[in-house]
């Protein structure tokens, strides 16, 4: 019995090796050939451009393997039932199952290395991907800016829209801008166009804009829109560049895609505490009935850890291996990419004694201090600077506050997209530029608003982290499913390698398209995370299940017993139950 399943086994190594550098070579090309128009032809090093697809072949193997594992089960098995090996096992009376068992025993194997790799090396790859990102956006900002999407400047506190932008030049159109470094104050700049670069010490951000407005909105006044006109507007966020250098050793600063299961875990447990303190403050907000500006202090507690997948794995690894955590390694920015420093055009980001030229106006803090009225616009420079007819401000300068008081930098970000995206949701301010106080009534629905805006927002960062979660698991568990449908399919069906096309082609998409949209559907607050990446796992396990409790039955031989034989069977008893009823009617009559 272990003869054959060594022969088993060895019959899927080939069609595994083949399937997988075949898919992933395909989809590396793919990737390849939309981002090599971003990175060549602007100034980087060719081993800096390969570096940036290298690190993107974990990301690929991660989606390919479960692939792979499906091509090598069903063309093993097909040519096994097409060369009548199956037959002549089972008339030495060996059972199918026997010959089932080493596959799935491999699709186990499979499943735990591809969830250590999903946990372990995919999230290294990632992170250490973002770096050079970073790293390649430091020498030109507008690189990596997208058109039509909100693209963070500084995580969580700045966030800049374009409609189009020229990576080349560094000019934009249409450019948007959101200020969230105050929780206090929502603050969003308009202009038809601008441009983005760095300044000389390579730290700060600058940001020429021409033409907009400026409009300031306080969380606790939502009645008062102060609105600031400007022909020109010149902008510095401060400390960018040393944000970019720091993000590779902060942990912090890792997306969901970028952390282990564990350090997920961790990030979902403070996710769920959020939500239940926004929760708490917006059944607050409904049942009371006074002015928005009376706050009863919190009196909510830490929530449990939530208990699911995640929590289960973190315990089980603690107790195998005796890790209090298991997560990825940091990776350390500042010897990853040294091809920065090492650059000739590359500069220091060392600040010196001598001030940066561009700051020599004087300069006004828009961060902390309110915005004035339209009529308060600054002084313009002298006229031989601009045209008469222009109207120019001083240097702005932003700072990024290091605070943001009680919320967090994800649910700054989630917010800021949440109002461009539905902006019926905000409340609106009133068009009068006096000064006041809202009446009670309006401070109430203002609160109430806003603290269910708050709910919905930590409900999205919670679900998030609990997709990535799910999603890991669901990916390493699709290689032993894929081993429980793909043999009943080979052995009921032979078609060779048609076959194998055909069904690898129809599970792909119904895979993929069930885990893409239960992934929309779960973002979006429709299904429980839970069940948007385990829904279609469950379907075809519950498929593979049924076709592996009908593999008792012969299938016939080689060369019959397959798709035609079982049709014909079904016409011939379709055929003798018209034949009984005809008897019958004639026998009454």
């Amino acid at each position: 019995m272990k003869t054959i399943s060594r022969y088993v086994v060895r019959e899927h190594v080939g069609p595994f090796l083949f399937a997988l550098t075949a898919l992933t070579s395909l989809m590396l090309l793919n990737f390849i050939s939309r981002q090599f128009g971003e990175l060549v032809g602007k100034g980087l090093p060719a081993k800096v451009i390969g570096h940036f697809f290298l690190l993107s072949i974990p990301f690929t193997i991660a989606l390919t393997v479960p692939m792979s594992v499906l091509v090598a089960v069903l063309y093993a098995f097909s040519r096994l039932a097409s060369e009548n090996e199956v037959t002549a096992m089972k008339a030495n009376g060996v059972s199918p199952w026997r010959l089932v068992m080493p596959s799935i025993g491999s699709g186990v194997v499979m499943s735990i290395l591809l969830l250590a790799f999903n946990d372990q090396a995919l999230p290294r790859a990632n992170h250490e991907l973002k770096t050079l990102q970073e790293d390649i956006a430091q020498t030109k900002p507008s690189l990596f800016l997208k058109d039509q999407v909100l693209n963070a400047i500084a995580e969580g506190k700045f966030y800049l829209k374009a409609g189009k932008v020229d990576k080349a030049s560094g000019r934009m159109k249409e450019v948007v801008i959101y200020n969230l470094a105050d929780p206090a104050r929502r603050r969003t700049i308009y202009a038809d166009s601008g441009t983005i670069e760095f300044s000389r010490n390579m730290i700060d951000l600058d940001l020429n804009l021409f033409h907009g407005q400026m409009q300031e909105v306080a969380t606790d006044k939502p009645s008062q829109l102060d609105r600031l006109f400007f022909d020109q507007d010149r902008i510095r966020i401060q400390n960018v560049g040393s944000v970019f250098s720091q993000s590779a050793s902060d942990s912090t600063s890792k997306g969901d895609r970028e952390m282990s299961v564990c350090e997920m875990q961790k990030r979902l447990w403070l996710a769920e505490d959020q939500y239940g303190r926004e929760l708490d403050e917006y059944k607050d907000a409904l049942s009371t009935s006074n002015a928005a500006i009376h706050f009863k202090p919190s009196t909510h507690k830490l929530s449990a850890e939530p208990h699911g997948l995640g929590w289960a794995y973190c315990r089980m690894l603690q107790a195998v291996s005796g890790v209090r955590e298991a997560h990825a390694a940091t990776v350390d920015g500042a010897r990853l990419h040294p091809w920065v420093a090492s650059s000739p055009d590359a500069q220091d980001t060392i600040p010196k004694a001598k001030a940066d030229t561009t700051t020599k106006a004087p300069a006004k803090d828009t961060s902390t201090a309110s915005v004035p009225a339209a009529a308060a616009v600054p002084t313009p420079p002298a006229p031989s600077a601009l045209p008469a007819a222009a109207t120019a401000t001083p240097v702005v300068v932003q700072k990024v506050q290091p605070d943001t008081a009680a919320m967090t930098q994800q649910l700054i970000a989630a917010r800021a997209a949440y109002e461009m995206m539905h902006p019926s949701a905000v409340p609106a301010p009133s068009p009068s530029p006096a000064v006041g106080t809202a009446p009670p009534e309006v401070a109430v629905s203002s609160r109430r608003a806003e603290t269910k805006m708050r709910v919905e927002i930590a409900q999205r960062a919670r679900d998030r982290y609990e997709i990535e979660i799910n999603k890991k698991f669901s990916l390493a568990a699709a290689c032993l499913i894929f081993c429980i449908v793909a043999p009943p399919i080979a052995l009921r069906f032979r078609g060779g390698v048609g076959l194998v096309m055909m069904v690898s082609l129809v599970v792909f998409t119904l895979y993929y398209v069930g885990l893409i949209g239960g992934e929309a559907a779960a973002n979006k607050g429709l299904v429980s995370p839970f069940w948007a990446m385990w829904g279609t796992n469950v379907l075809l396990t519950l498929v593979g299940v049924v076709m592996l409790l009908g593999m008792g039955r012969d299938f016939g031989a080689g060369r019959g017993g397959g798709l035609r034989d079982w049709l014909d069977e079904r016409r011939f008893l379709r055929d003798e139950k018209r034949a009984a009823s005809a008897v019958a009617r004639g026998g009454t009559a």
